[in-house]
C-alpha cells in the first residue's frame, strides 16, 4: 500500500469534498481516501499495483476540479485561487454596476434624470445579464453540471439555479411585455447582485483562508532552498535536493540551519523558537544536534547532514501539520453526513415555497410572488458556513499551536483530550527532567571500574536515560569501553549482550530475579533508582541513579488535577516511584509497571467507559501511548514514543500540557460556535425566505456574509489561545 497526497483545486463547498472522497473511495484498489478543503488537499492510501496516480488524478479531473500530485505550499494555491476569484469578482462588479444602478433608481425612488435612458433599457438590461450568467456565472454551471452528473449537489448548484431561475423568468417577462406594453418587474439585477457578492465572499473567504494558512506557511518559508557545503576544493552553494547524509554544510551567523545532523566543528547560539515554542538561545557545540528551521544567531558552524531533506524535523512537523487537516473529529463526521443532504434539502424547500405561495397568491401577480420567496430561499441558503466551520477552526489550532511546542497529529485529537477522564504519567523524561546521574556504584566483584565498563559496554547501545547516565558516568572517568555484541534491549526490564565472552544484564532488580539470579535488597533514598548488573547469571554489582523532578511538575500537576484523575505509571520500583509522587503532588501511583502492564492498565479504565490520557517518552511507553484516547509524548523521548502518540510536545516542556488542554477547550469552543451559527442562521432566515419577509437581494448578501462570519469567528481562535496559553 502507498499513501499519496494530491492538490485539489475548485472544491466550493463542504460537499465538494465530500463527493471527491466518496467517489475515490469506490475505484478498485483505492483503500482511503480523505479531502481537506482547507488546504485544497487528498491524501490518498491505495494499492499502486491496481491503480496508478494518473487514474486517481483523471477521475478527479472528471468530476470538474483540478488535480496535481505536485505539492507546493498550501498558501501558493490558495493566493491563485484568490487571484481567480479576484478576477471574477472585479469583471462581475464591472457589468454589475449599470444594473444595480437602474435597481437603486427604483428602491429610493431618484429622478430619472439621475440615471441614463440607457441603463434603464430592458434589452441593454438583458444583454449586460447574459454576459454575467453564462460568462462570469460559467464555473457554476460547470461545477453543478458535474455535481449532478454524479447525483449531488453543492453551493454551485444553488448558485446556478437561483439565477437561472431569475435570468430565464425576467428573459419571459421582457419579451412577453414587448407585446403588451405592461410594466414588469425584471430579476437581472438580482443575478448581478448574486454574483457579484457571492464572488467577493468567495474572494474574501479565501483572503481569510489565507490568514488562517500564515503559522503553517510560516514552517514552509523555513524550508531553505539552498545550502553551502564544503567541499574539497572550497564552498559552494547547491539546493536542497541535492544534499546527501555525510554531506558538511556551513552556516554562519544570522543564517537559517537548512539541515538536520550534528556539529562537526565551531561553536554557536542557535534559535529553535519556530520548532520548540522555546525563545531562549541553545548553545551549540561540537556533538550537538542541529535542525532544520533554526537560526545561528551568534558563532558558526560546521555541520554534517544525517537525515534527508524530505525526513528533517521541520519537514516532519508540516507533514504532521497537514495529516492533521485530514483526519475529521467526530463532530466533522455528522457535519458531513448533513452537508450531503443540505443542497437537495433546500432545493426541495425552494420548490414547495413556489408551490405553497402560487396557490395560496391571489392575482396576476401570483406567478411572480411564489417565484421570488423561491429565489429567496434558494439564495439565503449557505452550506459553506456548515462546511467551514470545523476545519478552519483545526487548520487555525494545530498551525498555532506547533509554534509554541505542541503538535497534534490528528485533528480528532483535539476533540478528544478534552474529554479524558484519566491522566497517566510516566516518570523519567516525563516528571522528571530525564538526565539522570550516576551518583555511586555498588560493586559486588571485580571491582567499580570493571562494573562500570562492563555496564556501559551496553548501556552505550540504549537512548534509555538511565543507560545514558551510565555512559556519561564512564566516559567522564575516562573509562575505555569493550565491545558488546548480540545486545538485546528489554523494553520496562533492562538490557542484556555479550561483554568479553561474558553473559551481561543490566536492568531492575525483579527482572533479574526472574533469570533466577540472586539480588541483595538496599534502602535507597526517596527518589533514588537503582539498577544491578550481573555477570554469567551472578549478581555483580548495582548502580544508584537520581533524575530531578521538572521545575514546573508540581504547578503542571495541580492543573491537570483540576481537569481529571491523575496517576504516575512507572517501571520504577515503589519507593522511589513514591517519592517522586509525593515531591510531584501525586497521590495515585502504579509502579513496578511493565509495558504491557501499562497497556492492561490504560485498557481496564477504557473498559470502566473512561477516556484515557497518556504522557511518556521512552520505548517501554509507545504501546501505552497508542492504545490511550490520547497520548501526549514528550518531544525529547525516543523515536518511537513521539510516532505513537497523538501530541507531540516539541519543546520538551511539561507546561505544554497545559497548553495542549487549552488549545483543545478553545478550539472545540470556537468549533461549536461556527456550528452554532451556521445551523441557526439556516434555521432561521430559510424559514423566514419562504414566509415571504426576505427579498432576494439581502438574501444574497446574507449567503456570502455567513461563511466571513465563520471564517471571522475561526480567526480570532488564534488570538484567543495565544492570549491563553501565553498566560499559563
Amino acid at each position: 500500500m502507498k499513501l499519496d497526497q494530491i492538490h485539489v483545486s475548485g472544491m466550493t463547498c463542504a460537499a465538494c469534498a465530500a463527493r471527491i472522497e466518496k467517489v475515490l473511495r469506490k475505484l478498485d484498489g483505492v483503500q482511503s481516501a480523505r479531502v481537506s478543503l482547507a488546504l485544497s488537499r487528498a491524501t490518498i492510501h491505495y494499492e499502486p499495483k491496481r491503480v496508478g496516480m494518473n487514474t486517481i488524478l483523471e477521475r478527479i479531473e472528471k468530476l470538474g476540479y483540478g488535480a496535481t500530485d505536485q505539492l507546493s505550499n498550501p498558501h501558493t494555491g490558495i493566493e491563485a485561487e484568490s487571484g481567480a476569484y479576484r478576477f471574477r469578482f472585479i469583471l462581475a462588479a464591472c457589468l454589475s454596476l449599470p444594473l444595480l444602478w437602474a435597481m437603486v433608481v427604483h428602491i429610493v425612488d431618484l429622478p430619472m434624470g439621475w440615471t441614463p435612458a440607457l441603463l434603464m433599457n430592458p434589452v441593454f438590461q438583458w444583454v449586460l445579464a447574459t454576459l454575467l450568467q453564462f460568462g462570469v456565472g460559467y464555473p457554476f454551471y460547470y461545477g453543478a453540471y458535474q455535481a449532478l452528473v454524479h447525483r449531488t449537489a453543492n453551493m454551485d448548484t444553488l448558485v446556478a439555479l437561483s439565477t437561472s431561475v431569475a435570468y430565464f423568468y425576467s428573459h419571459y417577462v421582457m419579451f412577453r411585455s414587448m407585446h403588451d406594453q405592461a410594466h414588469t418587474m425584471l430579476y437581472f439585477d438580482t443575478i448581478a447582485m448574486v454574483m457579484t457578492t457571492v464572488l467577493l465572499g468567495k474572494w474574501l473567504e479565501t483572503v481569510a483562508k489565507g490568514r488562517a494558512l500564515k503559522q503553517l506557511s510560516a514552517l514552509y518559508e523555513l524550508q531553505v532552498k539552498s545550502v553551502r557545503v564544503i567541499r574539497g576544493h572550497g564552498e559552494e552553494w547547491i539546493s536542497m535536493d541535492q544534499v546527501q547524509t555525510g554531506d558538511r554544510v556551513r552556516v554562519n551567523p544570522g543564517e537559517w540551519i537548512s539541515v538536520d545532523g550534528y556539529v562537526h566543528a565551531g561553536t554557536a547560539d542557535a534559535d529553535e523558537s519556530m520548532l520548540t515554542g522555546e525563545s531562549a538561545a541553545v548553545a551549540k557545540n561540537a556533538g550537538d544536534r542541529v535542525y532544520a528551521g533554526t537560526r545561528c544567531l551568534i558563532g558558526s558552524l560546521n555541520i554534517v547532514v544525517d537525515k534527508q531533506h524530505e525526513n528533517t524535523r521541520l519537514s516532519q512537523m508540516i507533514g504532521l501539520i497537514e495529516s492533521a487537516q485530514q483526519g475529521k473529529p467526530e463532530i466533522q463526521r455528522v457535519v458531513d453526513r448533513i452537508a450531503a443532504i443540505f443542497v437537495p434539502a433546500m432545493i426541495a424547500i425552494a420548490a414547495l415555497t413556489y408551490a405553497g405561495w402560487l396557490m395560496l397568491s391571489n392575482g396576476h401577480d401570483a406567478s411572480e410572488t411564489a417565484m421570488r420567496h423561491a429565489l429567496s430561499v434558494l439564495l439565503i441558503a449557505c452550506p459553506c458556513a456548515l462546511g467551514l466551520a470545523t476545519p478552519v477552526s483545526i487548520l487555525i489550532a494545530t498551525g498555532s499551536s506547533a509554534r509554541s511546542g505542541i503538535l497534534f497529529k490528528e485533528g480528532s485529537s483535539l476533540e478528544r483530550l478534552r474529554q479524558t477522564d484519566v491522566i497517566l504519567m510516566d516518570k523519567t523524561g516525563t516528571l522528571t527532567e530525564g538526565w539522570p546521574h550516576l551518583n555511586g556504584i555498588h560493586a559486588y566483584r571485580g571491582g567499580s571500574a570493571y562494573v562500570l565498563s562492563t555496564a556501559a559496554a551496553l548501556a552505550v547501545q540504549s537512548a534509555h536515560p538511565l543507560a545514558q547516565a551510565i555512559v556519561r558516568a564512564a566516559r567522564d572517568r575516562g573509562t575505555l569501553l569493550p565491545e558488546a555484541q548480540n545486545f538485546h534491549e528489554r523494553a520496562g526490564k533492562g538490557m542484556e549482550g555479550v561483554v568479553e565472552g561474558n553473559r551481561i544484564r543490566v536492568g531492575n532488580r525483579k527482572w533479574l530475579q526472574e533469570h533466577g539470579i540472586h539480588v541483595q535488597r538496599h534502602e535507597d533514598l526517596p527518589g533514588h533508582t537503582r539498577l544491578y548488573i550481573a555477570v554469567n547469571e551472578a549478581c555483580a554489582g548495582s548502580f544508584v541513579l537520581s533524575d530531578k523532578l521538572r521545575q514546573d511538575a508540581r504547578k503542571v500537576v495541580r492543573e491537570l488535577k483540576k481537569r481529571a484523575d491523575v496517576w504516575m505509571v512507572t517501571g520504577d520500583e515503589e519507593p522511589s516511584a513514591a517519592a517522586v509522587a509525593a515531591a510531584a503532588g501525586i497521590d495515585q501511583v502504579r509502579a513496578g509497571m511493565l509495558p504491557e502492564d501499562k497497556l492492561a492498565f490504560i485498557q481496564e479504565l477504557q473498559g470502566r467507559g473512561l477516556k484515557v490520557a497518556m504522557i511518556g517518552d521512552g520505548i517501554n511507553d509507545a504501546a501505552a501511548l497508542a492504545a490511550a484516547d490520547v497520548g501526549l509524548a514528550m518531544g525529547g523521548g525516543t523515536d518511537a514514543a513521539k510516532q505513537s502518540g497523538d501530541v507531540v510536545l516539541t519543546g520538551n516542556r511539561l507546561t505544554s500540557i497545559i497548553g495542549a488542554y487549552k488549545w483543545s477547550r478553545l478550539t472545540m469552543r470556537n468549533v461549536h460556535q461556527n456550528l452554532l451559527f451556521a445551523l441557526l442562521y439556516n434555521a432561521v432566515t430559510v424559514p423566514l425566505a419562504a414566509l415571504g419577509f426576505l427579498d432576494p437581494r439581502i438574501a444574497c448578501i446574507g449567503m456570502a456574509a455567513s461563511s466571513l462570519l465563520v471564517v471571522g469567528n475561526a480567526l480570532r481562535l488564534q488570538h484567543q489561545a495565544e492570549k491563553s496559553v501565553s498566560h499559563r
